[in-house]
This record gives structure tokens, C-alpha cells and sequence, in this order.
């Protein structure tokens, strides 16, 4: 009835074993592929000028295309411009996500956790950029937990 809802969003993005950006070698297959694909499918198409018409069959596609090509000279212009990339995907998918959240589910908390998931080549862990942690309330009520997130040992010591 009160319960509490936890979401977590964001694009991901792989790292080859050689360091590069956007590619990934999946078990059981020879050759890399992309990650996140469809960010990237997007890039290329933003890039090359051939966005094509709205595609009600792929709108996530569609909704990428529109999104990067507003920022593409600036993301070309990065000193990386797939890491630009993935940040502006994040960026985009995060002012949706607060566009569509509400409260309208009882009386617990929203959390949203946002960020950008990492995939790593084998025998690495995934791992996970966190950029957003915010707690909320229907009451209008809400906190921004990223400031309390730290590895700097003084400060865990300091909390004990």
C-alpha cells in the first residue's frame, strides 16, 4: 500500500580490452559489437546527416537521434567524443525520467539512482558511474544522497 519505489536509469556504455570505447566482445561471439548500440546507431546517424523520418516502430531510436543531434558539434568537438556521448545520453535520459516521475503510488519514497552502467571486458566486474541519488516524498520532501557518497577513508572513519 506505502510501499517505497526504487528506479535505476541510465545509459551503459562498454570498454574493450584494448581500452576502446563502445565495444564489447559478448561470450560466445568472435568479434566485438557495440554498447550501447542504440546510442551509438544514433551517433552515426546524427553524424553522417541521415537521421531519417520519426520510425513509430523504434522510438526509443527515433527519441535518441532527436536528442543527439541537438548537441552533435559539441559532442564531436569533445577531446573523446564517445565518452561526450555517453554523458549527454545520460543527461537526456535523466531530464525524462524527471519529467515522468510522480508520486501518485502512496505515501513511500521515490529514489532514483542514476547514472552510466559500464561494461567490462572479461574476467572484469561490470561497474556502475553514479550521478544522480535522490530520495523523495510526496510531500515535497527530497534529498540528494550523491554528496554523502565517498571512498575517501578519512570521511568513513570520521562517521564511525
Amino acid at each position: 500500500k506505502d510501499g517505497h519505489v526504487l528506479v535505476l536509469f541510465g545509459p551503459h556504455v562498454a570498454i574493450s580490452e584494448s581500452g576502446e570505447l563502445g565495444k564489447f566482445l559478448r561470450h560466445g561471439q568472435e568479434k566485438h559489437s557495440t554498447a550501447c548500440g542504440a546510442v551509438l546507431a544514433a551517433y552515426s546517424a546524427c553524424r553522417s546527416g541521415d537521421i531519417g523520418e520519426f520510425d513509430e516502430n523504434d522510438m526509443q531510436q527515433s527519441w535518441l537521434k532527436d536528442k543527439i543531434k541537438q548537441n552533435i558539434q559539441a559532442i564531436d568537438a569533445s577531446e573523446e567524443p564517445l565518452k561526450a556521448l555517453m554523458y549527454e545520453a545520460y543527461e537526456h535520459v535523466k531530464e525524462k525520467i524527471l519529467m515522468i516521475a510522480n508520486h501518485n503510488y502512496g505515501h513511500g519514497y521515490l529514489v532514483l539512482i542514476g547514472g552510466i552502467q559500464i561494461n567490462m571486458p572479461y574476467p572484469h566486474k561490470d561497474h556502475f558511474q553514479p550521478m544522480m541519488f535522490e530520495v523523495s516524498a510526496r510531500d515535497g520532501f527530497r534529498m540528494d544522497l550523491m554528496p554523502r557518497m565517498t571512498l575517501d577513508p578519512t570521511v568513513r572513519e570520521a562517521e564511525r
